[in-house]
């Protein structure tokens, strides 16, 4: 029968190298703890900037629709003087025309 026993040297050797693989494990799961808490603040910065610009978003949304309503206030301020003008323009030529009217009439009467 074979011999079912290891020796003490064996038994040395496989607890070295058994350490030596805890202690690489160990190495491992330190590195990958502090690439994980790395990338955990990465998330946090990135989510705090999503929100940042979801913020902005609003308030660019709001910022447009106060320009569009001043936009539009500004046109009809821009719009009484021509308004006013076209008027003037008007009652000028409807003057005219009434005058050169009477003239005519004036001269077909006599």
């Amino acid at each position: 029968m074979e011999q079912d026993y290891i020796t003490r040297r064996e038994h040395e050797e496989f607890a070295r190298r058994m350490e030596a693989e805890n202690e690489r494990i160990c190495d491992e799961n330190n590195r990958q703890n502090k690439r994980l808490s790395a990338l955990e603040a990465s998330v946090k910065d990135i989510n705090k900037l999503a929100l940042n610009i979801e913020r902005m978003t609003v308030s660019i949304q709001s910022m447009t629709s106060e320009i569009e309503k001043q936009g539009k206030r500004l046109e009809s301020i821009e719009e009484k003087p021509a308004k006013k003008w076209d008027a003037l323009i008007f009652g000028i030529l409807g003057a005219i025309a009434a005058a050169i009217g009477a003239a005519i009439m004036s001269g077909l009467i006599r």
